[in-house]
């Protein structure tokens, strides 16, 4: 990329253009070359003032719903929405995000909001995409007031998304039958919030009951958030602002507590571990040659003698 074309880009992405915006995305998300670190070097100091809400649960509970539903309510208020969905299947046909778009026709068309689909499967880190920050940067930089984050729907294996935003929400539903998913540490954690989905299922006020118990178990430090469970309808928007209102809430216990100000240095930690860890996975992919991998085939070497001297020869 050309300097004058990094700069219109830029610019486009902290004027908030869609056309750009979606160009800085695919930029940092198809590569990690010169030209996207330049890019995201560029519009890292843009950022840093977005709400960012991670959606979680498993499969088939109703995120994008909600989803769609949060953004209606975020754009009452005035403000703009980007949505990050990290897709388990086609990066090309982008699986079933698409299908839920036909429900966000509604506000697709909205310059307020800014939806992308994100292929996860083989690039994919404890069920986020290994670009999730670069892709939260690009949405920041845009300024978008509320990014809202959905998992690919693993359940409890999604505790990456404790760190990458500031409020967590999983997602159930009545009929899921998930008590052994609620045993699992990860869930407890992670959640600053439940909603129980499909309010107007059979079984609904025993799940929240069920929830309630669950968390009513965690025990806190005196002055802790204590994680509230409430119902939504995802079809309708039943308690969608009301889940919205708890967001606020959680943010201003957060600040209040001098727990914002925790989560946001544990999140940069956490960037800067993995791009550390993947700086490294790349230098050690390139001292293990064919010939070292034979000896070992072979029996020539042991993989624990070998390791010693790859080491030995970093070192000095």
């Amino acid at each position: 990329m050309l300097p004058f074309e990094l700069k219109e880009l830029v610019l486009g992405v902290i004027s908030g253009e869609m056309s750009a915006i979606a160009r800085g995305l695919s930029l940092v998300e198809r590569n990690g070359d010169g030209a996207s670190v330049k890019f995201l070097q560029k519009i890292y100091p843009y950022g840093g003032n977005a709400r960012i809400i991670g959606i979680t649960g498993s499969t088939g509970v109703g995120k994008s719903s909600l989803i769609f539903q949060l953004a209606k309510a975020v754009r009452k208020r005035g403000q703009t929405v980007g949505v990050l969905s990290i897709d388990p299947t086609s990066p090309i046909s982008h699986g079933s995000f698409l299908g839920d778009r036909i429900r966000m026709q509604e506000i697709a068309n909205d310059e307020g909001v800014f939806i992308r689909s994100v292929p996860g499967g083989a690039q994919s880190l404890d069920s986020l995409t290994r670009k999730i920050y670069s892709l939260v940067h690009v949405m920041e930089a845009s300024g978008k007031h509320f990014i809202f984050i959905e998992t690919m729907g693993s359940g409890q294996d999604d505790t990456l998304i404790a760190k990458v935003a500031q409020t967590t929400v999983y997602v159930t539903v009545p009929t899921l039958g998930d008590e052994v998913q609620a045993m699992k540490a990860g869930i407890i954690e992670m959640s600053d919030m439940v909603a129980v989905n499909k309010s107007d299922t059979e079984g609904t006020d025993r799940a929240i009951t069920f929830w309630k118990n669950i968390f009513s178990m965690d025990v806190r430090k005196s002055g802790a958030w204590k994680t509230p469970v409430m119902a939504v309808n995802s079809v309708s928007g039943d308690g969608a602002e009301g889940l919205l209102s708890t967001i606020d809430d959680h943010e201003r216990h957060m600040k209040d507590s001098g727990e914002w100000e925790r989560r946001k240095k544990e999140s940069i930690r956490t960037e800067v571990r993995l791009m550390m860890m993947e700086r490294l996975w790349q230098a050690i992919d390139s001292k293990v040659s064919d010939v070292d991998l034979g000896n070992l085939l072979e029996r020539k070497a042991d993989p624990i003698e070998y390791v010693e001297k790859v080491l030995k020869r970093k070192r000095r």
